[in-house]
């Protein structure tokens, strides 16, 4: 997968640096990102996800549904993100799911990178009807058992955590939000907060040193709002009532 390739590659760089100097070089950053992406899935779109993955992978050049990103992360990755889609699909895009991904390390050396452990905090969404988040996953990122990336192509996360107190391995965490449909020339936003103080949502710890982040989201469409022809001819009917009854109250 490209999140393992990634990772070992990070893994590796940091083997090599080590030893060329004679010990590992601490972390530079109180946390180190390793994936960061947002999906969609509809069955407009087809059976999987589209998906966006830190620029390297992007599903979503050719289908209609265009989008940007932009990062307020400061240098300890800590901050917001977010994306913004727009539907030029020109049709509506039925049932849409979104979600935001993040694979990253509390404590990025060699030695602790299975040593952490994820806990559910809060996740409070009512479907459609809001912008808080409906589901939720805490797993092991594909690299050895994880099926996280597998529910976010197939578009439905499970509401488990499989590497909480106890099973410690390496963590990975996804939020998923229900928008319903979206119309033609309709735009939505995904935003991710990634935080050391507690906001919620989901919870990644680092078993050794107590450190840990938060992730929490949001996601909205920016309707299209539309006037349909009749109503222009109700407002008329109802100004000429208006007259008709100041013209009565007058006689």
């Amino acid at each position: 997968m490209v999140n393992s390739i990634k990772k070992w590659g990070v893994l590796f760089s940091s083997l090599v640096i080590g030893a060329s100097s004679g010990m590992i070089s601490p972390p530079s950053q109180a946390y180190v990102i390793y994936d960061l992406g947002a999906f969609v899935h509809s069955p407009s779109l087809g059976s999987l996800s589209l998906s966006y993955l830190d620029g390297v992978q992007n599903d979503f050049p050719g289908t209609g549904v265009d989008l940007s990103f932009i990062s307020n992360l400061d240098a300890d990755n800590l901050g917001q993100v977010s994306w913004q889609f727009s539907n030029n699909t020109g049709s509506t895009l039925q049932d849409v799911s979104l979600f935001g991904y993040l694979d990253g390390e509390i404590d990025p050396d060699i030695n602790s990178s299975f040593n952490e452990y994820g806990q559910y905090i809060s996740v409070d969404g009512a479907g459609a009807g809001d912008e808080n988040p409906d589901s939720w996953e805490i797993d092991e990122p594909g690299f050895v058992f994880g099926d996280i990336y597998d529910n976010l192509f197939n578009g439905a996360l499970d509401n488990s955590n499989a590497v909480g107190i106890g099973s410690e391995d390496d963590v990975s965490l996804a939020l998923g939000f229900e928008l319903g449909d979206i119309l033609d020339g309709e735009t939505w936003e995904l935003i991710l907060n990634i935080s050391e103080a507690d906001i919620g949502g989901l919870f990644h710890g680092d078993a050794d040193s107590g450190k840990g982040i938060y992730l929490t989201g949001a996601a909205h469409i920016n309707r299209v709002i539309s006037v349909d022809e009749p109503v222009p001819l109700v407002l008329f009917l109802i100004g000429i009532f208006g007259v008709f009854l100041v013209r009565r109250h007058s006689l």
